[in-house]
């Protein structure tokens, strides 16, 4: 019997996993586990004595089936294979990312990971706007502006009659304020956007996309030096619930954009470009740009 030892656990079911997962529904025969996964009938004795050993299994009603233990152990067991598998394929936005970045397992198991095409850069944002297109609510955090997809992401994020909240670092407002502000400030004006303002701890962008039908999505933009380095969605419920606190703890700590802000900021923008002897035309990418 088992000694309640989690490694002992762990290694049975790691070695036992298959015919562990056909015994979640049982009792199953014998013979019924032969025909079904292709095992000889040795390998089968072997596996359910090693799994009864360490409680997983049990005999019942002429065949066997998991323990409560079992189905426990299991759902744990693929939980975290599925984390791993997560980080596995992340490796890729890791290496964009700064050392203990708080990207969270939870969003991570499962996701789908999207890299530049390096023949259609631009596109791997696609999948961004396909997550956030006639979405019913729309939130996010934004470290870096995605310049040449704001229109973009504007016509995506509100054909479903969304009204997105964005959470976005003093640097991205001020190039929203220069790039687009007269439509900044009316789109605040009209209730089509809330914008607010906070330094963020992430470097990376992040939205929560919520459907009528409740196939809620989550995912994270990776940002590098030339642009987006790649893009992950999860729909899982974990995933989507760890965005969602992401936002709120960003949100929580924000200022609220005003239109007669964005209005008081695009003149004082205005009056410094007026009062300074070069031209800014050629300078380096704003802070906040992600082309």
């Amino acid at each position: 019997m088992t000694t309640g030892d989690a490694t002992e656990i762990a290694g049975v079911i790691a070695k036992r996993r298959d015919i562990l997962a056909a015994l979640r529904d049982g009792p199953v025969r014998k013979r019924t586990l032969v025909d079904e996964l292709g095992v000889p009938r040795t390998t089968l004795d072997r596996s359910v004595r090693e799994l009864s050993d360490a409680g997983l299994a049990e005999r019942a009603d002429g065949g066997v089936r998991a323990t409560t233990l079992g189905r426990n152990a299991l759902d744990a067991h693929d939980r975290y294979r599925a984390r791993l598998d997560g980080l596995a394929r992340g490796e890729p936005l890791f290496d964009a990312l700064p050392e203990e970045t708080p990207l969270d397992g939870r969003f991570l198991a499962g996701a789908s990971i999207s890299e530049p095409d390096p023949n259609v850069p631009d596109g791997v944002v696609d999948r961004l706007f396909e997550s956030v297109r006639n979405a019913e609510a729309v939130y996010g955090v934004a470290p870096a502006a995605l310049t040449g997809h704001l229109d973009t992401f504007d016509d995506e994020a509100t054909a479903g009659g969304a009204v997105p909240r964005m959470v976005v670092t003093p640097a991205v407002l001020d190039h929203l304020i220069d790039r687009r502000g007269e439509r900044l400030a009316a789109d605040l004006r009209e209730g089509a956007f809330e914008f607010f303002c906070a330094p963020l701890e992430i470097t990376f962008g992040l939205w929560v996309a919520a459907h009528d039908d409740g196939d809620d999505e989550a995912g994270i933009v990776v940002y590098t030096d030339t642009g987006v380095g790649g893009v992950a969605v999860n729909d899982a419920a974990e995933a989507v619930a760890w965005a969602r606190e992401r936002f709120e703890r960003a949100r929580e700590d924000a200022e609220r954009i005003t239109p007669e802000a964005v209005c008081e900021r695009r003149g004082a923008s205005s009056s410094e470009d007026e009062s300074a002897v070069t031209d800014s035309v050629g300078d380096a990418p704003d802070a906040g740009d992600v082309r």
